[in-house]
């Protein structure tokens, strides 16, 4: 298994103060995956807002409990990319929200990515209003499952939440969060296990003659 670091190009698809007394802090862990029901969270502006959260292809796989976990297809090669998104089974495309909770707790978020909110699953559409609502204000997301969606809670007093450099500035770059957070889950070539385990798409010769003519269809 290859966790070599990767740029964003690779990813792409196509001292705070307590009480008046200096602290350091080291922030070896990034999480991977949204935050909890009782996490108050924001996203980094890296620049362009949310826009500025790389857009990548993953994959999910059942552990032994029978949890999905995501996958991040990432490699130097643009064909490897090409072959694991269409070999894979279920991809999508998310966008790699970068995030920080009141606590402190770093995480990368993969949103799933909308293209038409009237074909869209619920879930879906409500954690993207969400992440995107979390770009400037304290924010708390909460599932409910009779509905099929998520509930957005805004903090009334978001001045509550002590204004500590760490939350406006990631004491992390985003590349490196990125890398930590998928740690020991990152597909970057045809040996990994899950690529491996996947099987070879065959090509039907009945559809083939259907494309050259011969099988009127």
């Amino acid at each position: 298994m290859n966790d070599t670091p990767f740029s964003l190009d690779d990813i792409s698809p196509t001292g705070d103060f307590k009480q008046g007394l200096p602290s350091v802090r080291r922030y070896d862990t990034v999480d991977l995956g949204k935050p909890g029901p009782e996490d108050w969270f924001k996203g980094y502006d890296l620049g362009k807002g949310f826009d500025s959260f790389q857009s990548a292809a993953i994959t999910k796989k059942k552990d032994a409990e029978g949890q999905f976990h995501p996958y991040l297809i990432a490699s130097k090669d643009p064909d490897f990319k090409a072959a694991a998104i269409q070999k894979l089974k279920r991809v999508q495309q998310v966008h790699l929200y970068y995030g920080i909770t009141s606590t402190k707790r770093l995480f990368i978020w993969p949103v799933v990515a909308v293209e038409d909110i009237n074909d869209a699953i619920k879930w879906h559409v409500t954690g993207l209003e969400i992440a995107k609502a979390a770009m400037t204000r304290w924010t708390q997301l909460n599932s409910n499952k009779s509905d099929s969606c998520y509930i957005h809670i805004d903090l009334e007093d978001q001045k509550s939440v002590p204004d500590f450099e760490v939350f406006k500035k990631p004491p992390i770059d985003y590349v490196t969060a990125i890398n930590k957070a998928f740690k020991g889950r990152i597909i970057s070539n045809e040996d990994h296990p899950i690529y491996k385990a996947a099987g070879t798409v065959v090509e039907s010769s009945f559809l083939n003659q259907i494309k050259k003519g011969v099988i009127k269809s």
